[in-house]
């Protein structure tokens, strides 16, 4: 669908579309997932930050944005403030997003959870499956609703119908290292060539540090995010709303030019900028491998900036300093024909349509996607609020270098709302078998563009 626009006032215009509170539309369920960070295995629970534990009594909450020990501070913030206010516990869980997102397919007629944080192409497929609840009406009271970024909150609409509040959102950047750029006398690359040309004059150098890393394990979220963002350069939608049916926009050759530029030379071409001992790997490298100082490019979003301390870090100090002092960012390098334009990440956190609690519900996720609450997060992630999706929030540039992110963010695209699972497991092979050299890019561009094409009438 087309995004919907609001004026004068977004309460007013969700009355004219008729938001409401009713059950979500039923239809089938596809596939989706894109995250920031996909998460890692885990799970926590309220009576660890002072809520009681689980029971039948309490709020159940599935929210990734928790996972980590840098972020309980937050959560503890949270549970207690909820129970403060509404004499109520909550219990929050966190699992990787494609373990939710089944979890939550198969399972979310039975109530549980009663609020689910996600990402994006989860909004279209849990609202076409019904498990997720119209929330406009509920929202448009919110003394601080007019405060979210507009685009933020078109990405939450579906079929005209608000069905999330966001609360983190980005654009995806070249995350380069400035220090070994400025040393070889390289600028930021603007289009494809120059940044394989760069990529080959780093790894050339000697340097001990990989030129480039992308994200190429089957599944990862990370790694589709990584491709749309190349395609949004060159298309603003990949499929487009014609009466009742979806059109695919991009070219066979545009897939093809994505696929060439940036995963077969890249990966495993006869002078690859990536190291082929690393295909088949996530964020889990490409993040920490990046703030380790093992890479000096990767395809990103800010949340990198706030990553200074875990497990996955050897050095904080060190790795403070490379993200102050050595990191740049631009926009991300284009194939022939592109323009600047990046994948857009919203987060939408969202209400059972089955809970049994809805009233309670609705508060803890109007809680969560508060001013107040994204302080509290802030805090402990400043990186996720570099580019913030509520006016209340300051932006926490505060390093000329990251600067660019917000010019970045103002060119995002949002994924249309259809099933995105379809396009990801046609996209998953093609990808894999180009980077492993099993497949010239064109002619993986072309079968993956006629995959698309055959689920216009099924996305």
């Amino acid at each position: 669908m087309t995004e919907t626009n609001h004026s004068p006032t977004r309460r007013n215009v969700l009355k004219a579309l008729g938001v409401g509170t009713a059950v979500g539309l039923a239809g089938c369920t596809g596939g989706g997932g894109s995250a920031a960070q996909e998460g890692t295995p885990g799970q926590t629970d309220s009576s660890k930050s002072g809520g009681s534990s689980n029971s039948k009594s309490d709020l159940i909450m599935w929210n990734a944005a928790f996972q980590g020990d840098e972020n309980k501070p937050w959560q503890d913030w949270y549970t207690k403030q909820f129970r403060k206010q509404h004499d109520t516990s909550i219990s929050v869980s966190a699992f990787e997003y494609p373990d939710a997102r089944q979890k939550y397919l198969t399972g979310g007629r039975t109530g549980n959870p009663d609020v689910i944080e996600g990402v994006l192409s989860h909004l279209s497929e849990y609202a076409k499956a019904g498990l997720i609840e119209p929330i406009g009406d509920r929202a448009e009271q919110l003394e601080y609703f007019d405060g979210y970024v507009q685009s933020a909150l078109d990405a939450m609409t579906y079929e005209g119908k608000l069905y999330g509040l966001p609360y983190t959102g980005n654009g995806r950047a070249l995350v380069y290292r400035k220090d070994i750029f400025e040393e070889l006398g390289l600028d930021a690359p603007e289009t494809a060539e120059q940044f394989l040309e760069a990529g080959r004059a780093i790894n050339e150098a000697d340097t001990d540090v990989t030129a480039f890393h992308n994200c190429t394990k089957d599944g990862s979220v990370r790694a589709f995010q990584e491709f749309m963002s190349h395609v949004y350069q060159h298309e603003d939608h990949v499929y487009t709303r014609e009466g009742d049916s979806w059109t695919l926009v991009p070219s066979a050759e545009t897939f093809g030019l994505v696929f060439d530029k940036f995963y077969a030379q890249v990966w495993a071409g006869d002078n690859p900028i990536a190291d082929p001992e690393q295909l088949g790997t996530g964020w889990q490298v490409n993040d920490p491998g990046y703030l380790n100082g093992k890479f000096a490019m990767i395809e990103c979003g800010p949340w990198l900036r706030g990553w200074t301390t875990g497990s996955d870090i050897d050095d904080s100090e060190k790795t403070k300093t490379l993200l102050d002092e050595k990191t740049a960012i631009a926009h991300l390098p284009r194939a022939e024909g592109g323009s600047k334009g990046t994948y857009l990440e919203v987060k939408p956190v969202m209400l059972n349509a089955n809970s049994e609690q809805k009233e309670s519900a609705w508060k803890a996720l109007s809680l969560f996607s508060s001013p107040e609450s994204l302080r509290q997060g802030k805090q402990v992630s400043a990186g996720d609020y570099l580019t913030p999706v509520h006016t209340d929030i300051e932006p926490t540039i505060d390093n000329e270098n990251w600067k660019p992110f917000l010019d970045v963010f103002k060119s995002g695209k949002a994924l249309a709302k259809i099933s995105w699972g379809p396009v990801r497991e046609a996209f998953y092979s093609h990808m894999q078998n180009v980077a492993y050299g099993k497949s010239d890019p064109y002619k993986a561009g072309k079968q993956f563009h006629s995959e698309l094409k055959d689920l216009e009438t099924k996305v």
